[in-house]
């Protein structure tokens, strides 16, 4: 089964995975095993389905969700060994594609903002939940803000993406200083892996703020 998981995912059906013969709480499980190897375009994508998949179980099956959301947070703990590294994306999916049930736990998430090692992932989670619900993390903007000047490229320019999908007026004078920022870093946008400058998502950044 989980070798037709990855074949679905390859071939981007996230749709498809709600046919396979799983209970809903083992889909989601083995979504969540598959977000490990962050060299792998499958894990993105596993993450991406988990949030489409968990719309389609909370609508009948809230608890199920509700219990993957205990899952993720307790995997962010350091008792956890180290493998909650993906649980803020994930988490970040829930909440985007299912904000009148989960909005609580978008504050949470973004309280894992100064944790070194979980900050890229909240980072993503921060442009996900915010290019659909840019107010469930408003009180967030100012400390996204400040990681423009993150002396880490990876952090940089996540929360220019970030920023750029939240369209986040604020944002564009600092956005502005990152234009010749050449670093290069991967970014994954519509299903793929791309690998651009810090100065290129800048610059697409500050194009949505202004449209």
């Amino acid at each position: 089964m989980k070798s037709e998981i990855i074949k679905l995912l390859s071939d981007k059906k996230y749709g498809a995975l709600m046919k396979l013969p799983l209970s809903n709480g083992r889909l989601l499980s083995s979504l969540i095993s598959l977000t490990y190897d962050r060299k792998s375009i499958i894990s993105y994508r596993a993450i991406e389905a988990f949030g489409i998949v968990s719309k389609e179980i909370a609508k009948t099956k809230p608890e199920i969700v509700r219990n993957a959301v205990g899952r993720l947070l307790w995997m962010i703990r350091d008792e956890s060994g180290g493998i909650g590294w993906s649980s803020p994306e994930m988490l970040g999916e829930i909440v985007r594609n299912n904000p009148e049930l989960f909005s609580d736990i978008a504050p949470v998430i973004m309280s894992f903002l100064d944790e070194e090692m979980l900050a890229s992932g909240v980072l993503i989670a921060a442009g996900r939940i915010g290019e659909v619900n840019p107010e469930l993390i408003a009180h967030a903007i100012l400390l996204i803000i400040s990681h423009l000047q993150n002396p880490e490229p990876i952090l940089r320019g996540l929360a220019a993406w970030a920023l750029g999908r939240m369209r986040v007026l604020e944002a564009e004078s600092e956005l502005k200083k990152l234009k010749e920022d050449d670093s290069l870093i991967e970014i994954y946008e519509e299903g793929e892996l791309k690998e651009k400058t810090i100065g290129q998502i800048a610059k697409e950044a500050i194009l949505s703020i202004s449209e």
